[in-house]
């Protein structure tokens, strides 16, 4: 899921431009790798619904969750992540990978 405006702009297509990510709020966001079906959640994305739920409607067998954080060394921002995705985990019933930098 880009990040709207920073990376997802919409109007660039409508002014007849090119550039910026696209949005598919339908497709399968899950990946296979070694015979896997693996759910990568990045950044933000552990914070959202959308992006969780539309990753759990296709069935994955593990979560894999990447973060960034340096930008928010001593907020609470990071541990915020953690504690969503891994409430995710839980809730689905799935195992989980993280990768978190600070």
């Amino acid at each position: 899921m880009p990040v709207p405006v920073s990376s997802w702009q919409p109007w660039r297509t409508w002014l007849g431009e090119s550039g910026g990510a696209r949005a598919t709020f339908f497709a399968d966001p899950v990946v296979d790798i070694a015979g896997r079906r693996v759910a990568s959640l990045i950044c933000y994305e552990q914070l959202l619904i959308w992006p969780v739920l539309q990753s759990m409607l296709h069935r994955p067998d593990t979560i894999v969750a990447i973060a960034n954080g340096w930008w928010a060394t001593g907020a609470s921002v990071p541990a915020i992540q953690r504690a969503a995705v891994e409430a995710w985990a839980r809730l689905f019933g799935l195992p989980l990978v993280t990768a978190f930098n600070s």
